[in-house]
């Protein structure tokens, strides 16, 4: 496993295949922000995924990682999954709104204006099947950024990490909506930390965003997007799904970035910033949205699988999730 923030720069990224392992359904045209366990990580001694649609959460389950089944939905209206293990047990986090789901809008009009503010709730489990009662451990109310541009505060995309000095809890806040195709895209990525885990958690960096988006950047001029966060032995590396505007093809795009900061509060592009390009055509044309990465150690292999989505048939937009597998080319044997 890399062990230093220079390490993963040597890492040669590639896709395990031209098309997605998790395909959008009609029931779930937009699978998005995943977030994956291998079986020596579980308690079962399988594969598990998270990801939500417009519904909520959905679990996944696979005996290699490539085939995937849906197993349940978790949470109603819940987004942007992620899993925190610690002493035996699991924490699922997430972003959680009341919100009238999408489809029931149209009729219900009157509800468009009351949508309430987002919050990050934590539910614990010892199987990864029954989960206690939520717990909210941050409200987007105590975020003054996260309402930047919008009638309601959001945060999104909880990621939670221990170090010496307590928990560290990596979010989104706020969000833009792109003028060209009406994609909403994370504003600001932000950092709260706390002694406990359940909080309460307080904002760093001052109370401001860590990053936020920059008109002169090439990569983050429209918004950050979503930021997965790994820790190394020397800090953190980000991987950024950054939306920026192409001036080549006049439109909206995206980028998975690498990230590297010494402290986990000041962040800046790596040696090699661009990790996958959004490909011109195919599943993922259209944005890369999110991603989540693991090293697995028997193999000496990383595995990313992010979400991306493209334009096609009856549906406008449809999300899935594909797989990048990523090997340092200095560990690889050579046999003469």
């Amino acid at each position: 496993m890399p062990s230093s923030i220079a390490s993963f720069t040597k890492i040669s990224w590639y896709p395990f295949s031209d098309e997605p392992v998790i395909r959008s359904l009609w029931y779930m045209p937009r699978l998005c922000d995943p977030f994956f366990l291998f079986p020596e990580q579980s308690p079962d001694g399988k594969w598990h995924l998270f990801g939500h649609t417009w519904i909520g959460i959905e679990h996944f389950i696979s005996e290699n990682g490539i085939s995937w089944q849906p197993r349940k939905m978790i949470e109603l209206r819940g987004h942007s999954p992620t899993i925190f293990q610690q002493d035996g047990m699991w924490y699922l986090l997430y972003e959680k709104h009341d919100a009238s789901p999408p489809s029931f809008r149209k009729w219900r009009p009157g509800r468009r204006d009351k949508n309430h503010a987002s919050r990050f709730e934590m539910r614990s489990s010892s199987d990864l099947i029954l989960f206690s009662e939520p717990k909210i451990i941050l409200d987007s109310k105590d975020v003054p950024f996260s309402g930047d541009g919008l009638e309601k505060p959001r945060i999104s995309r909880p990621q939670l990490f221990r170090d010496k000095q307590g928990y560290r809890l990596y979010f989104g806040a706020s969000h833009v909506i792109l003028e060209d195709t009406k994609q909403k895209a994370t504003r600001h990525f932000a950092l709260a930390i706390s002694s406990s885990l359940e909080g309460p958690y307080a904002l760093a960096n001052e109370g401001e965003p860590l990053l936020s988006p920059n008109a002169d950047d090439p990569y983050r001029n429209m918004a950050c997007g979503s930021i997965k966060v790994v820790q190394a032995s020397d800090g953190y590396v980000g991987f950024e799904c950054a939306m920026h505007w192409d001036k080549k093809r006049a439109k909206t795009t995206s980028s998975l970035l690498q990230l590297e900061s010494p402290d986990g509060l000041v962040w800046k592009p790596s040696f090699r910033p661009v990790v996958l390009p959004t490909p011109q055509r195919g599943w993922a044309s259209r944005y890369i949205v999110s991603c989540d990465l693991h090293f697995k150690e028997e193999e000496a292999c990383w595995y990313c699988y992010y979400s991306a989505n493209t334009h096609s048939g009856f549906f406008p937009v449809r999300e899935s999730i594909g797989l990048l597998l990523g090997k340092d080319p200095n560990l690889r044997k050579v046999f003469l």
